[in-house]
């Protein structure tokens, strides 16, 4: 699974009807997160979306899948992946990898 492919899943999972399933197909979903896509993604808006919807709002309209509230975020499995993503996407755009150049000075 790519992350493009675990962002669309999240998206139809987050369609569904409000219920203890969707609840426990959300909490599955997050935990199923492609890890070890992280270091060969190439796509830096790819990765921007991904830590916004873990962020949740106000970067991204609610989801299912953000981070808790302050306190405790230290046990939530989105933290260590927005550590990862947002690690990426610096160095991603500090190599200027794929067109992705930082502003110009």
């Amino acid at each position: 699974m790519t992350i493009a492919d675990w962002l669309a899943m999240a998206y139809a999972i987050k369609g569904r009807r409000i219920s203890a399933a969707k609840y426990a197909a959300e909490a599955r979903h997050m935990r199923a997160f492609p890890v070890d896509e992280i270091d060969v993604e190439m796509d830096v808006q790819l990765l921007e979306h991904v830590v916004a919807v873990l962020k949740g709002p106000p970067h991204h309209f609610p989801t299912g899948f953000e981070r808790p509230h302050r306190g405790a975020r230290g046990a939530a499995p989105q933290t260590p992946i927005i550590v990862a993503l947002a690690t990426r996407v610096m160095r991603l755009r500090a190599a200027g990898v794929g067109g992705n150049l930082p502003p110009p000075d």
